[in-house]
């Protein structure tokens, strides 16, 4: 069989419910009036095979996600998938992505990986350029090893991050409590969770952020709307779905009106 070209892949199962969160985002944003008008692309979605990206950034685990994040990327690569993108913001962290990477490098294969951090930080600066204070929802990995806070800076904006006590007993407990957690009720996310997670939203709108990044994939499952209490939402997967549309096939991209 071939496939067409250019072929997405989605690397997804970082969550599952995530992974199918990007894949309907992409579908959504491209304009079709049947089946055949939709962008191709391929969801990878095979989560026993890859470790918890955050446990291994706070040295709870001892084996790199990169490993079997590079196997996947190169399965795609064999398959004629021409672009890929993963359905984490914490598997962006340098520890995973920088080293999925060199291993793909090693084994000469050149699959361009759209960095969803990278995105999302360029999305800011063109979309609202008057915004400077960013706030920064995501799990315990992502603000361990600052993955949003470097690149704003780097970018000439300031990340606004929760206090540790909202961290751990507001986000970490949304996403991974084994009772109301969203890795454990992401369809629909439980009332427990959804709160939790609006409470992290009000305490970063009270720290100054003027708009707020679902710094975790998954977070975007429990906030579907484009604004709370005045403060704009930003989720990467929409993001990074908008912009491999663009790289891929321009002419189908459903603008804002």
């Amino acid at each position: 069989m071939t496939f067409p070209s250019p072929l997405i892949g989605i690397l997804g199962g970082l969550g599952p419910q995530a992974g199918l969160d990007l894949a309907e985002k992409l579908t959504r944003l491209t304009q079709a009036k049947r089946d055949q008008d939709h962008i191709p692309f391929i969801l990878f979605s095979l989560p026993e095979m890859v470790g918890d990206r955050t446990a291994y950034l706070l040295g709870r685990e001892e084996i790199n996600p990169a490993h079997a994040i590079a196997e996947q990327l190169e399965k795609m690569s064999t398959m004629g998938i021409t672009i890929a993108v993963m359905a984490c913001n914490t598997a962006h962290a340098g520890p995973i992505f920088d080293v999925a990477q060199d291993l793909l490098r090693k084994k000469g294969i050149d699959l361009p990986i759209l960095h969803m951090v990278q995105e999302t930080v360029a999305y800011i600066r063109e979309a609202y350029p008057q915004v400077q204070r960013v706030g920064v929802l995501g799990t315990q990995g992502t603000y361990q090893t600052g993955l949003y806070d470097q690149a704003l800076v780097a970018a000439g904006l300031q990340a606004i991050v929760p206090d540790p006590d909202i961290r751990e007993h507001q986000i970490h407990k949304a996403v991974y409590s084994p009772d109301f957690g969203i890795k454990a009720r992401s369809d629909p996310v439980s009332e427990e969770a959804a709160s939790r997670v609006l409470s992290a939203i009000r305490h970063l709108r009270a720290l100054g952020a003027e708009v707020i990044i679902l710094g975790c994939t998954e977070l975007a499952l429990a906030v579907r709307e484009g604004e709370i209490d005045g403060i704009l939402i930003l989720d990467p997967a929409r993001i990074i779905a908008e912009k491999l549309i663009r790289k891929t096939y321009p002419d189908k991209l459903i603008l804002p009106d």
